[in-house]
């Protein structure tokens, strides 16, 4: 399929307050999967304190933590791989992979908090689609393997999302 023709076709979230997380979830699975409740019921699951939750801004404005991205996917049958951003991502097995999660730093309207934002990037054939809830559409990106060793030169995060039995085979031990 064309690339571009697929481009419209994609599902895709902008961003809200803090809740990146939510939009970078729902943009991964290409469907409203998650409410900010479903993500704010997480967070009360992990930690019972609904004032200064530990997983959350406690504005209330999302800026949710890696425990609820984890849990999040575990309740779709879904898991995430920490990739080793000392590898090149060529050793990333993308037939195991259902999508990519990258975690970076964020400027924040308060001077001295130190956010983080999430995206999503997708797999459809042969293309990879940056769905980053703060672009104004999803974008193809020409070159996974450049875009990605490039976040991580950069000492971003990359979080491989894959089914369950499909976690060890996500990245190769061997560089292809």
């Amino acid at each position: 399929m064309n690339p571009s023709s697929e481009l419209k076709k994609l599902y895709h979230e902008r961003q809200e307050k803090q809740l990146c997380l939510l939009h970078t979830l729902n943009n991964l699975f290409q469907r409203k999967e998650f409410q900010k409740v479903d993500l704010d019921e997480i967070c009360i699951n992990l930690d019972e304190s609904r004032w200064f939750n530990a997983h959350r801004s406690m504005l209330g404005l999302g800026n949710y933590d890696v425990n609820i991205l984890i849990s999040a996917l575990e309740m779709k049958d879904f898991c995430m791989t920490w990739f080793d951003n000392r590898l090149s991502a060529r050793r990333i097995n993308p037939d195991a992979v259902f999508g990519y999660i990258f975690n970076i730093p964020s400027t924040s309207f308060i001077p001295f908090l130190k956010n983080r934002h999430w995206f999503s990037v997708i797999r459809r054939g042969k293309n990879y689609y940056n769905l980053d809830s703060k672009l104004p559409e999803p974008i193809i990106i020409d070159d996974f393997i450049v875009f990605a060793n490039k976040h991580l030169a950069a000492g971003n995060q990359l979080l491989l999302v894959s089914k369950k039995e499909d976690a060890d085979r996500c990245v190769n031990k061997e560089e292809e």
